[in-house]
């Protein structure tokens, strides 16, 4: 290659990193002020997980407060549904225990 060429290659690659250092902090300031919001949002997320972490008995006094709040609203009475459930469950289990000596009987023999 002649000198001419080299040095027309030489302006030309040191033009286009001037053009893409631009665009880079173009770039760079069009995204910061897009996602300065989404950051801020997930800096106050942090802050709150870190206090929580800090705090655990505030977090079981309000955990307290909201079972006591969404039970006290409970019938006193249990359900139908539930006695049904219950003597199924209770049914099974005296069945199984009646069943085990036998079924382990076999299993021996």
């Amino acid at each position: 290659m002649t000198a001419p060429r080299l040095h027309q290659l030489a302006l030309k690659k040191q033009l286009l990193q001037q053009r893409s250092e631009a665009l880079r902090n173009s770039l760079a300031l069009q995204s910061s002020t897009t996602l300065a919001p989404a950051f801020g949002v997930v800096d106050r997320v942090h802050q709150g997980g870190r206090w929580l972490a800090a705090h655990p008995a505030w977090v079981a006094g309000a955990a307290g407060l909201v079972a006591w709040w969404l039970f006290r609203r409970r019938p006193k009475v249990p359900s139908k549904g539930t006695w049904a459930w219950g003597s199924r469950v209770w049914w099974l289990w005296r069945t199984w225990r009646q069943l085990q000596p036998l079924l382990v009987g076999k299993a021996n023999t």
